[in-house]
């Protein structure tokens, strides 16, 4: 049931993005983010030579009568497109990120996809899957070389290809679990 409704759910995306794509190809036009950082890039551009020529002005007159109308409209106004500017460009910066977060989260998935395809079509995804959940009951079999002081899974590293194993049942007090191939599961669950 989870199946059919996943790809139901994929192909909804699917032709959500496709009719976005066409919506955005339409006409030759800038892309929103760049129209955003023109303007934010302008909106400073002219906004620090107001606050300069208010500034200038107010400066170079003794009276204050003459410098409050360059303060309002060199300074204030000035400073408000500097401040409107940083703030359009603040925005296209994040939209950047947006993307960015989203491109390398769906390389991710599709990541994640390939290796439980890989998986599945071993046969390795449920024997993975059971043992990485759950410790191992206690007739599950293990193995150990002949002198020994650990068990493994019998497709660990540690011995497989080696002709001096044997089968231990995990509940020798001697032996301990092996950390690298984890055969009782506990990294896993103690992870979660």
């Amino acid at each position: 049931m989870t199946d059919v409704a996943e790809r139901e759910s994929a192909g909804r995306v699917a032709r959500l993005r496709a009719s976005l794509a066409s919506v955005r190809s339409r006409g030759n036009r800038m892309p929103v983010e760049r129209m955003v950082a023109f303007i934010g890039a302008a909106l400073v551009a002219v906004g620090i030579p107001l606050i300069i020529l208010g500034w200038y002005g107010a400066a170079h007159t003794p009276y204050t009568f003459e410098q409050i109308p360059y303060m309002i409209s060199g300074g204030l106004l000035g400073l408000a497109l500097t401040v409107l500017g940083g703030l359009f460009y603040f925005a296209y910066w994040m939209t950047r990120q947006v993307h960015e977060t989203r491109r390398q989260s769906d390389q991710t998935e599709q990541v994640y996809r390939r290796i439980e395809a890989m998986m599945s079509s071993n046969g390795h995804g449920t024997a993975v899957a059971a043992t990485s959940s759950s410790p191992a009951p206690a007739a599950a079999l293990f193995v150990t070389t002949a002198r020994g002081s650990m068990f493994h899974r019998p497709d660990c590293v540690v011995v497989k290809g080696r002709s001096d194993v044997r089968s231990v049942t995990g509940e020798e007090k001697n032996l301990k679990p092996c950390k690298i191939c984890d055969p009782l599961g506990e990294e896993a669950t103690a992870s979660t």
